[in-house]
């Protein structure tokens, strides 16, 4: 019992940063290289996608959670997922992707290692995408 219920979070803890940060696919990364590594395919830069999220709250949709994630600027996070709870993270970015860490927390109880995706523009004005995650500024 033990094993399946490890299962258990490790699926949820994985299907939380699907839908907190970026998808549900760990391998949905660029296979492209570049001599600028900071450089994303789409064209976002690390630095660009940091003063993009930093110092700014952050709706996020995904496939089965919503919420809200606020990303400080020294690289703290502060994420409720709605009707779950809230945890904390550390965030950075690599390559053109954004990468999150989750600590642990009640529906979480495993936390999130660091996972990176990647981030470009949404679909819609002021919008994002971060794998099937979409986000927009919270008002």
């Amino acid at each position: 019992m033990t094993l399946k219920m490890s299962a258990v979070n490790r699926f949820a803890a994985l299907s939380l940063v699907a839908l907190l940060a970026a998808g549900c696919s760990l391998s949905d990364r660029s296979g492209s290289s570049s001599s600028d590594a900071n450089i994303a395919p789409a064209g976002l830069s690390g630095s660009e996608i940091r003063n993009i999220l930093a110092g700014k709250s952050w709706r996020f949709t995904g496939p089965n959670n919503t919420g809200t994630t606020l990303y400080a600027e020294d690289g703290s996070s502060l994420v409720e997922v709605d009707g779950k709870g809230t945890t904390k993270g550390k965030w950075t970015t690599k390559d053109g992707q954004l990468c999150e860490s989750f600590d642990p927390a009640p529906f979480l109880p495993g936390g999130v290692p660091m996972s990176c995706y990647p981030f470009s523009r949404g679909s819609s004005p002021d919008s994002y995408q971060a794998g099937k995650a979409t986000f927009t500024v919270a008002l």
